[in-house]
């Protein structure tokens, strides 16, 4: 498996941006439609990325067991950074992007700050994502193309688990400025002369 070493997918950004909250709204795990957070209380890393046909958005979530407070830790006890959303509607293979968005979170802070001794996880809900994916495939299909593969997990929400088996190099964080272009439009504005 060959793995960039540079990012040149995602743009960090926070849970209020507008434009992960519009895909938050379209994702089937969106508790309430239309309110201003998507994600659960904790760390969260909210990664977007845009080409000419849409838009992606990717949320670690991680929470503060350094803390010790029950409230800020899994029910499930695991201490991992989860993907708890991922929605793709650009032309970018949606493996493609999540192992960039793998290789990305290595660099957060709060990535860096504690061990994560369960890895990198993520919980698909198979009935949910059934008329998103070919018949012949897996739920968590993308994911198992980046590489990730199924363990054992008490089902939920989720009743399919998915873990990184193999961590990418790291890659830089890339924070976007707001109210600035975004590198995908600074790009595709040079191509086009504006």
């Amino acid at each position: 498996m060959t793995w960039a070493l540079a990012n040149d997918m995602w743009l960090a950004t926070d849970t209020s941006d507008p434009r992960a909250l519009k895909l938050a709204d379209q994702h089937y795990t969106r508790q309430t439609v239309g309110s201003k957070q998507f994600m659960r209380p904790g760390y969260r890393l909210v990664l977007v990325a845009s080409d000419a046909k849409g838009l992606a958005v990717f949320g670690w979530w991680r929470p503060k067991w350094e803390d010790g407070s029950p409230f800020l830790q899994r029910k499930d006890g695991l201490r991992a950074i989860e993907c708890v959303i991922f929605r793709n509607s650009t032309a970018m293979l949606s493996s493609e992007l999540i192992r960039s968005a793998t290789a990305v979170v290595q660099s957060w802070e709060h990535a860096n700050d504690v061990d994560w001794p369960d890895g990198l996880i993520t919980g698909v809900g198979s009935e949910q994502t059934t008329a998103g994916r070919s018949k012949w495939h897996k739920p968590g299909w993308c994911f198992r193309k980046a590489g990730w593969e199924e363990f054992d997990h008490k089902p939920g929400r989720a009743d399919v688990w998915l873990r990184c088996s193999a961590l990418p190099p790291a890659a830089p964080l890339v924070w976007e400025r707001r109210g600035q272009l975004s590198i995908f439009d600074a790009t595709a504005r040079g191509r086009e002369g504006g």
